[in-house]
């Protein structure tokens, strides 16, 4: 069972990281982490990096934060430089609340919409244990509960608690997407010691096509993280061959 505690998931995130969600919060818009970090924390792993999601528009972050740099404006994306309670820097990534349409090149979505709901930010995210989203702003609520912090929309806490990787929403959409998807998701399974739900697990087999679409570079960037960063590879290179996924030119430039 995955243990919730305020004062565990407070202690996680950077000062840093909270300054940005209380500049969002004083200019009238909301923050929340995202993504992998939220997994981790949850996980009582180490993050690698914070992502804030925000119903601010590109151009409000940049008024807020005057050391600003649009790394992915078109896809609603600006880091921003801010202090630590020490004074050292560190870059934030800020990203605008979006959905997506109309992918191609099995990675790319050709229309990104900016939005005001974090529902539909999250709606577009790969697996539902990466789709869940701290509130930054309850934490100065000293009557806020632990469950009030953590959204979840898609019932990730619950399969975190199942150590299963399922995708959000129909299987077959969601990795037809991104072509990546497919080899991400054996990748979680072995550095997290989850298994593939079966729905999500067909859908791999069924969307090899849009897989053999993507890049050997970003295959092997997923393969080599599988490889190195999982306790046991044998269990993220047995869901590798039980979905036939290709792997034999992956090293070959």
């Amino acid at each position: 069972m995955v243990q919730i505690s305020k004062n565990k998931i407070l202690n996680s995130i950077p000062d840093y990281i909270i300054f940005v969600g209380e500049e969002l919060q004083k200019n009238g818009f909301e923050a929340f982490l995202v993504g992998g970090c939220v997994r981790d924390i949850l996980l009582d792993r180490k993050p690698g990096d914070f992502d804030i999601a925000t119903n601010a528009y590109p151009e409000e972050i940049i008024k807020i934060f005057p050391k600003s740099i649009p790394t992915g404006a078109k896809f609603g994306t600006i880091t921003v430089v801010v202090p630590d309670s020490s004074g050292e820097n560190f870059s934030v990534q800020i990203t605008t609340y979006r959905s997506e349409e109309d992918y191609f090149g099995a990675r790319w979505p050709s229309k990104v919409n900016f939005t005001r709901s974090i529902k539909d930010d999250l709606s577009r995210r790969d697996f539902t244990i990466n789709a869940l989203a701290i509130n930054l702003q309850e934490f100065d609520n000293t009557n806020v509960t632990e469950n009030e912090i953590i959204l979840d929309l898609f019932e990730g806490l619950k399969d975190l608690d199942l150590k299963i990787i399922r995708t959000v929403g129909d299987p077959i959409e969601r990795l037809s997407e991104d072509g990546l998807r497919s080899v991400r998701a054996c990748r979680l399974a072995s550095q997290l010691e989850f298994s593939i739900e079966s729905n999500t697990f067909e859908a791999i087999k069924q969307t090899l096509h849009i897989t053999k679409q993507i890049s050997i570079e970003r295959f092997r960037e997923e393969f080599e993280k599988l490889i190195y960063k999982s306790p046991k590879p044998s269990v993220g290179l047995r869901s590798v061959s039980y979905t036939h996924l290709t792997l034999p030119t992956i090293y070959s430039v």
